[in-house]
């Protein structure tokens, strides 16, 4: 056992080539004065630098980002105690700040992983010459960064006030493009916020708070946005992942029902349908698509959902053939059935199988898919225009409307909205919108829906301005589509009998 006499020192020493060396020094005085002083000293000199290097190493593996330099999780983690537990006992608000990149999949999808790892470097490097040294920002990983700001402020007010500043000084800072090889690349960030000390306040609960408000302000369809974290956000966010279990059973047990909407000619006879999705959930009743698409989408579950609907279409389609009806039947379907690697042959098997006429057959898609996606849906599209299928977009004039696309994309048909309908013909300025869509539909050949139609002075407007086709509650409400195919069958049998007598 050591005694008082032995000892042991660590220092750091300057060798003559000018390199800095740790020492180990451990000896034992073995000889002193009278008074106690020591005299002789027994002992060893050893050089831990190497072991010094491999454990400040192992300590940076621990706890700090490889690829930035930053803190990572585990840092934050521990940093992030120790803020809380300050904030309660000197009665101060802190916050921890949640950002994610907007543009960075897209950089790193087309560049490749080196270019987005140079721009991760870059953003690290921005984020932490815009915080001030007492703050601490890491990365969790990908592009997610977090920044704690530290407890200073008396109230939540000016918490409040004080995590918003650093919000916008963090996007300012990532708002200059990026130069890596000499191509400028601009990356904003969403950010979400959550103040501390809060009761029931743990750390996981704290970096899922600022979590929940990203993903809010990414929800809000513009980049750069910033959120802060309230309650019924995590209210939201938990019907959702419910919603998204209740969906999954649903899609596997093919518990949806489909309605149709009849689509009429200017005479208003019927020349189509559009298949709607209903779904109605065994304990909260029925669920609007508003309501369920866009967690379908999230989840993935569009995917087989979509395929479903298909499948029903083209069995539909081949029931109308069956009777001698050539009405046509659309469909809506999803950017990410689109962009689904495989979904072209899935479709052609789904035709080839069922025996449906894919001229019979038109997909429905939203404006939306063609604002950053449109050039990489050009080939899914042209070889299922190819097979006979047909393309119309919905919501036209709601979106980001661009002649360009309309042009360049195999497109059949476009969808006048119905909120431009509203107040018509009463409304000049609507009017004049639907006019425009129509003419510049007739300069390049497209057929036109007018959707939402619910009056007669509507119909006789659109009628007027030579709209071909259109949709709503004036011809009657949504019918379940077993209902529709029943009715048509009737009247073809009806016909056919008028024509033996």
């Amino acid at each position: 056992q050591p005694t008082k006499r032995d000892f042991e020192i660590e220092l750091r020493a300057q060798h003559s080539d000018g390199n800095y060396l740790w020492i180990l020094d451990k000896g034992a005085v073995v000889a002193r004065a009278a008074d106690g002083t020591p005299l002789r000293v027994s002992g060893t000199h050893l050089d831990i630098t190497a072991r010094k290097e491999a454990a400040e190493k192992m300590h940076r593996l621990a706890f700090y980002d490889v690829l930035t330099g930053l803190p990572n999780r585990f840092l934050l983690l521990d940093r992030l105690s120790e803020a809380v537990i300050d904030a309660g006992h000197a009665s101060k608000i802190g916050a921890l700040l949640f950002i994610d990149l907007d543009n960075f999949k897209q950089v790193n999808d087309a560049r490749g992983h080196l270019v987005g790892d140079i721009l991760l470097q870059h953003v690290a490097q921005r984020l932490a010459t815009a915080m001030a040294p007492r703050h601490t920002v890491a990365r969790l990983g990908g592009d997610e960064f977090v920044v704690l700001a530290n407890p200073t402020s008396d109230d939540l007010d000016t918490g409040r006030l004080a995590a918003q500043q650093m919000a916008e000084q963090m996007q300012e800072a990532l708002r200059a493009p990026f130069s890596v090889d000499g191509v400028m690349y601009h990356i904003g960030g969403s950010i979400g916020v959550t103040l501390f000390p809060k009761l029931g306040d743990t750390l996981d609960n704290l970096i899922r708070e600022a979590d929940t408000a990203m993903y809010w302000s990414k929800a809000k369809g513009r980049h750069g946005n910033i959120a802060f974290y309230e309650t019924a956000m995590q209210v939201e966010a938990e019907r959702k992942l419910s919603m998204e279990h209740d969906l999954q059973k649903a899609v596997a047990a093919q518990g949806f029902d489909l309605y149709i909407e009849s689509k009429v000619d200017r005479h208003e006879q019927e020349i189509g349908g559009e298949l709607l999705l209903r779904w109605t959930h065994p304990v909260h009743g029925a669920i609007g698509p508003t309501q369920f698409i866009p967690v379908a989408e999230a989840c993935g579950q569009i995917i087989p959902l979509g395929n479903w609907v298909i499948e029903q279409a083209c069995q539909a389609l081949v029931q109308l053939q069956a009777v001698g009806c050539e009405r046509t039947l659309s469909v809506n379907v999803s950017p990410r059935q689109l962009l689904q690697e495989g979904f072209v042959s899935q479709v052609r098997d789904t035709l080839g199988r069922t025996g449906a006429l894919a001229s019979q057959l038109i997909f429905e898609v939203t404006e939306g898919l063609f604002i950053e996606n449109w050039e990489v849906t050009v080939p899914s599209m042209t070889e299922l225009v190819a097979m006979g299928i047909r393309f119309s977009i919905d919501d036209f004039g709601t979106g980001y409307s661009s002649l360009a696309y309309l042009q360049r994309l195999p497109i059949h048909e476009i969808k006048i909205d119905r909120s431009f309908l509203k107040n018509i013909p009463g409304d000049a300025g609507n009017q004049a919108i639907v006019q425009a869509i129509l003419a510049v539909a007739r300069h390049l050949q497209l057929h036109v829906v007018a959707e939402g139609v619910e009056t007669r002075t509507q119909l006789d407007f659109l009628v007027s301005s030579e709209c071909a086709c259109m949709q709503g509650y004036l011809f009657g409400g949504a019918t379940p589509l077993s209902a529709w195919l029943s009715s048509i069958e009737r009247v073809q049998q009806a016909h056919a009998s008028r024509k033996r007598h």
